[in-house]
C-alpha cells in the first residue's frame, strides 16, 4: 500500500517540473533554406581572381591569342576582364583591353552576361591583311564594343568563355566603321579562378 502513494508522488512531481525543465532550454531555430536569385554566386563560381586565355576573332578571320585577368565580385552580380595580346604574322600587333559583365542570369555552373568592352589596339608596320605595309609605320586604333558572355563552368573554379559582340571601330586613320563582329567580344577562352 505504501507504494502506490510513492509511486504517485513520483509522478505528480515528474509532471509539474516537466514543463519547467522544457521552457529552460533553449528553443532549437532551423535556418531556412533558400536559393538566391544568381544561384552561381552561391557556389562560389566566378568569384575572387582568375587567369586564362582568350581568343578573339576580328571581321578579317584572323584570330589575335590574348592573355586574360579576370575578376568577380563576392556577391556574383558581375565581372570584369582585363585583356592582353600579342601577335606578329604579316604584322605585329599589341592590344590592351577591358571587358565589364552584368551578370543576367546564373545557374549552378553557368551565367549569361551583358557587357562593355574597351580596347587599344596597335598595329606595327601598317593595317593587316595589306600585302606590303609601309616600313615602319605604326597606327593607333580604339575599339568599342558591346556584347553578351557565357561562362560554363567544368569545376567550380574553371570556366569556358564564349563572347559575341558589336563593336565601333575608330581608327587613327580614315573613318570610324561599325561592324557586326565585335574583336573584343568576340572570342573564346579558358579561365582558372583561384576560390
Amino acid at each position: 500500500m505504501r507504494r502506490t502513494p510513492s509511486f504517485l508522488m513520483f509522478l505528480t512531481i515528474a509532471s509539474v517540473l516537466a514543463p519547467a525543465v522544457a521552457l529552460a532550454q533553449p528553443p532549437v531555430v532551423s535556418e531556412p533554406t533558400s536559393t538566391a536569385k544568381f544561384s552561381g554566386a552561391t557556389t562560389g563560381s566566378g568569384r575572387g581572381f582568375g587567369v586564362g586565355v582568350v581568343a578573339l576573332f576580328d571581321p578579317s578571320n584572323h584570330t589575335v591569342p590574348n592573355l586574360l585577368a579576370t575578376w568577380g565580385d563576392s556577391g556574383g552580380r558581375f565581372h570584369v576582364d582585363g585583356i592582353f595580346g600579342f601577335d606578329h604574322t604579316d604584322t605585329t600587333t599589341l592590344d590592351f583591353g577591358a571587358r565589364g559583365w552584368y551578370h543576367v542570369h546564373a545557374a549552378s555552373s553557368a551565367d549569361l552576361s551583358a557587357g562593355l568592352g574597351l580596347a587599344l589596339v596597335t598595329w606595327k608596320n601598317g593595317l593587316p591583311g595589306t600585302a606590303t605595309p609601309p616600313a615602319g609605320s605604326r597606327q593607333w586604333d580604339f575599339e568599342m564594343d558591346i556584347g553578351a558572355q557565357m561562362r560554363v563552368f567544368v569545376v567550380p573554379n574553371v570556366a569556358l568563355l564564349v563572347g559575341l559582340g558589336l563593336g565601333l571601330y575608330i581608327p587613327d586613320t580614315g573613318s570610324s566603321t561599325v561592324r557586326l563582329s565585335g574583336n573584343i567580344m568576340n572570342s573564346v577562352g579558358l579561365a582558372y579562378y583561384f576560390l
